[in-house]
């Protein structure tokens, strides 16, 4: 783990200096320097205010980026992980030191969208329409498709296909699935698959049953349930899915059939932080174009911004459902009250 976080900076580091040693200025003194360039210096001055973000990304994902913006800046960030709904409450219950939320699917933030406050980035108008916040109570910064995974190993014919493969007894108690109470990217897929299939009180208590109390604590550990075979078929995001297959795990990727989310995850400033002006600085330096475009190059996720492309590795079109975030958000609380209820089915 610690060697691939290490590749990943540096190949991180050279790729966005044009492969010269990083220096505060290499990211943007180019010609025609962008208009994020006059807040990042204004960060450097500040070298010495700091950052605290909450990132409930994966370390391999948030270090190269904290420390590629340490480098550049001059800003010392402090990083205090968790999972995105223990990070999120811990900031609505107040008194913490947070600066900066990073990662959650939108749909989690926004549910908690009192807490942050707005900002528009001077990289807004490269976002996609449909990713941008109605509110700017959050930036969106990567893209993730919520997908179905397989051993191939174990799974040799009769693959699912779709979100209700996750519902047939062929696969009772064979499913891995992270707890969507505490993971943000496994709330998003829950709200997928009821939108995809249609809500309703039987859904949620029938899908617990199948899963025969195999919930995991992260996406990410779905991935390496399948891939030691301790599960047949499971739920994650689409970057963690191919971070496993370039690492050489036995799974291979299903799009469901019936259509899946693309939603952003994102970052979002704490109301009244002590370092608003370095938090800003962070956003701008997530949308700016060369870290969008080294998005799917080291860590397999996609731009939030308009040259997105949201295809398959064949260049075939991801088929999309018209994901309802404001319910997602909204409806938050009643859809895990709904799915913890469940447990006892």
């Amino acid at each position: 783990m610690k060697k691939r976080i290490a590749a990943a900076a540096l190949a991180l580091a050279l790729l966005l200096s044009g492969c010269a040693v990083p220096t505060a200025e290499s990211l943007y003194a180019l010609p025609g320097r962008p208009r994020g360039f006059a807040r990042l210096e204004a960060a450097m001055d500040a070298s010495m205010a700091g950052l605290v973000i909450y990132p409930s990304h994966r370390a391999e994902v948030y270090e190269p980026i904290v420390k590629e913006f340490e480098q550049r800046t001059g800003v010392w960030v402090e990083v205090k992980t968790g999972d995105a709904a223990v990070l999120l409450d811990a900031i609505a219950a107040g008194g913490t030191d947070c600066d900066l939320m990073l990662g959650g699917g939108v749909d989690s933030i926004s549910a908690y969208s009192d807490c942050f406050s707005p900002y528009t980035s001077v990289y807004n108008d490269r976002i996609l329409p449909e990713y941008r916040s109605a509110d700017g109570s959050y930036t969106p910064f990567s893209v993730l498709p919520v997908v179905l995974i397989y051993s191939t190993k174990l799974v040799r014919r009769n693959m699912p296909s779709g979100w209700d493969s996750l519902l047939d007894e062929a696969w009772r108690g064979r499913i891995a699935f992270a707890d969507p109470n505490v993971s943000g990217s496994s709330y998003t897929s829950l709200c997928t698959m009821l939108q995809a299939l249609g809500s309703g009180d039987e859904l949620l208590p029938e899908f617990r049953q199948n899963l025969e109390g195999k919930i995991l604590p992260s996406s990410e550990d779905v991935v390496s349930t399948v891939a030691e075979g301790k599960c047949y078929i499971g739920v994650t995001v689409e970057d963690i899915a191919l971070s496993g297959i370039a690492e050489g795990y036995n799974i291979a990727i299903v799009y469901p059939k019936e259509g899946t989310s693309a939603i952003p995850d994102g970052a979002a400033i704490v109301n009244n932080c002590a370092h608003r002006e370095n938090a800003e600085a962070f956003i701008d330096f997530l949308l700016s174009p060369d870290m969008q475009r080294l998005l799917p190059e080291l860590m397999h996720r996609r731009s939030v911004c308009t040259d997105a492309d949201i295809t398959k590795d064949d260049g075939s079109a991801i088929t999309l459902i018209d994901y309802d975030l404001a319910a997602a958000s909204t409806g938050r609380g009643e859809i895990l009250s709904l799915w913890n209820g469940g447990a006892a089915g």
